[in-house]
This record gives structure tokens, C-alpha cells and sequence, in this order.
């Protein structure tokens, strides 16, 4: 039976995760395969460097160790460039590389001690694009680029943006890949009380909102496929913290806090085996149109 930890988009919620896995490696789940998109793909690079739950509790320690200086460099005169359309993007990656280089240990996919696949969106059809193989910064970096903030990037024949895009969860491409059981990990926080500040954090949540809707449609046609196939899709409980600014990486603990609590109640109650129907509990993190799971790069050149 292959076990798959399918890690969702979220940004800075990305210390839930960690939270998550860490519970579920101490219940004795482990992964044999890890699908990631966009943060969700981050945190399953460096849990393929490092297998097991000292790489879960090293995961901990990078996010509560994490500041925004460390993925974001702001530069007035980038931002004039973007809004006037001299480029596309307002920031650059570079300090987002150098970060996924400290994290990641490995350099091509393949080479990942646990089975890796980073879930990227092209840029210009929208479909998913699953990547298992190339060049393992430049598919990381593919799938953490939000479209606007961040370029798109090259990746073989494609321009590749952020994977939360086209597959927010992404529990279907888990199951193309040949998962039986899948553990979908949303960052799924409180509703929030008030618009975020600022223009570019409210065009975020904006997009997040939109995405969101088609989030059960996603969930719904991969339980219906476990359910055809005899398999089974869970989705992790978050314990709904109330979430950050967008741009706000000063809540790892906290968020680390109450994702762990709520994974491990979870397990507990079940001892090891949720129900079904407790499974369905829907993120909020941004999901794409249910359908393809989309084109997988097994031998990608970049």
C-alpha cells in the first residue's frame, strides 16, 4: 500500500503542516510519497531530505526560526517596475532560492530519500504541471511563484507559476501518481474577521477567495475515485488558527501549536484510522477546477 502526504498551498501557514506531519509520523504514519503545492511543496522538500520525524521536528524549528526578510526582498524600485509594466513581478526570488537551497538537500528530485513530486501551474494554459524529476530549486521556486509578486519561471517547455493555481490540494495528483491512501494537509484557518491591509495582501486574499469555491468540487471528485478504487482520502484537521497577514511569518509556533493539538485529538480519537466522512472537512487555502490532475514532468531537463 502506498501512503501519500498531499500538502496544500498556504504561505505563511506553512508552520501548520509541519504541525500536521508531525502528528501523524507520531501515530506511526509515514509517507512513501509526497505531493506538494506551492508552500505544501517547500515543506515536502525538506521533509524528503529529511525522512521521518526528526525531519518533522526540524521542519518545526525552520518555521518558528522564519522571518519574511528570509523569502521576500522589497525594493520600492522593483515595484515601480511592476505596476508600470516594465516586468512582470514585483519581487525577486533570489532570496526564496537561497532559502529552498538550506532546506533542501538534494538537487535533482530523483534524488529526494523519500518520493517527491512538486505540483507547478502553466502559466499559460492553467493546468497542473507535476513535476518528478529536474532540477529540485527551480521546481520549488516554480511552484511558490505567485503570479504577479513572483516571475514565472522556465522549467523545460513550460512557464511555470505558483501550483496553488491549478491544484490548491492536491490529493488527485496523489492518486495519479498511484497513492491507495492519501492524507491531504491543508492550511485551513479561522474566517477572518476584517479584509487584510494592504493592496497587494487584499489581492491575495481576493485570489484565495475565488479558488477556495471550487475546493469541495477537488476533495469530492478524489473521494469518489478512492471510493471507486477501494482507496481512501483523509483530510487532517487544522484546528482552524485565525491567520496572519499575508506577508507575517512571526506566528510559527503558534500555528505549529494548534495544528499538531488538533492533528493528534484527531488521531487519538480514531486511534489511527479516521472516519470517512470526518474527511471531507473542506480547506479554505486556494484550490483549482476539479478534472486533470494535469501533465507530470518524469524527465524533465531543467
Amino acid at each position: 500500500m502506498t501512503v501519500a502526504f498531499a500538502l496544500s498551498g498556504g504561505a505563511n501557514l506553512g508552520p501548520m503542516q509541519a504541525g500536521a506531519v508531525t502528528a501523524l509520523l507520531e501515530a506511526g504514519i509515514t509517507p512513501d510519497l509526497l505531493v506538494g503545492s506551492s508552500v505544501g511543496a517547500l515543506n515536502s522538500g525538506f521533509l524528503a531530505s529529511r525522512p521521518g520525524l526528526a525531519g518533522a521536528r526540524a521542519l518545526e524549528e525552520a518555521w518558528v526560526r522564519f522571518r519574511r526578510r528570509e523569502a521576500f526582498r522589497f525594493s520600492l524600485a522593483g515595484a515601480i517596475a511592476g505596476f508600470v509594466g516594465l516586468r512582470d513581478h514585483l519581487l525577486s526570488t533570489e532570496r526564496l532560492r537561497t532559502t529552498i537551497r538550506r532546506w533542501v538537500q538534494f538537487e535533482r528530485i530523483e534524488d529526494a530519500a523519500v518520493r517527491l513530486a512538486v505540483v507547478a501551474t502553466d502559466a499559460l494554459s492553467g493546468a497542473p504541471v507535476v513535476i518528478e524529476a529536474g532540477d529540485a530549486v527551480e521546481a520549488l521556486v516554480a511552484s511558490a511563484a505567485i503570479p504577479g509578486i513572483f516571475p514565472a519561471v522556465r522549467y523545460g517547455e513550460h512557464w511555470l507559476v505558483d501550483g496553488t493555481l491549478s491544484a490548491g490540494c492536491p490529493a488527485l495528483q496523489a492518486q495519479e501518481l498511484g497513492a491507495d491512501t492519501v492524507y491531504v494537509i491543508t492550511t485551513k484557518t479561522a474566517p477572518r474577521r476584517r479584509p487584510p491591509r494592504g493592496a497587494v495582501a487584499m489581492a491575495m486574499h481576493t485570489v484565495s477567495l475565488v479558488t477556495a469555491a471550487r475546493t469541495a468540487e477537488q476533495l469530492a471528485t478524489a473521494h469518489r475515485r478512492a471510493e471507486r478504487a477501494g482507496t481512501a482520502v483523509f483530510v487532517v484537521p487544522t484546528g482552524e488558527p485565525e491567520a496572519p497577514g499575508p506577508f507575517d511569518f512571526r506566528h510559527g509556533r503558534r500555528l505549529f501549536d494548534a495544528a499538531y493539538r488538533r492533528a493528534a485529538r484527531w488521531l487519538e480519537e480514531r486511534s489511527g484510522s479516521p472516519r470517512r466522512l470526518e474527511a471531507r472537512e473542506t480547506p479554505t487555502t486556494p484550490v483549482a477546477p476539479a478534472g486533470t490532475s494535469g501533465e507530470t514532468l518524469s524527465h524533465a531537463k531543467p
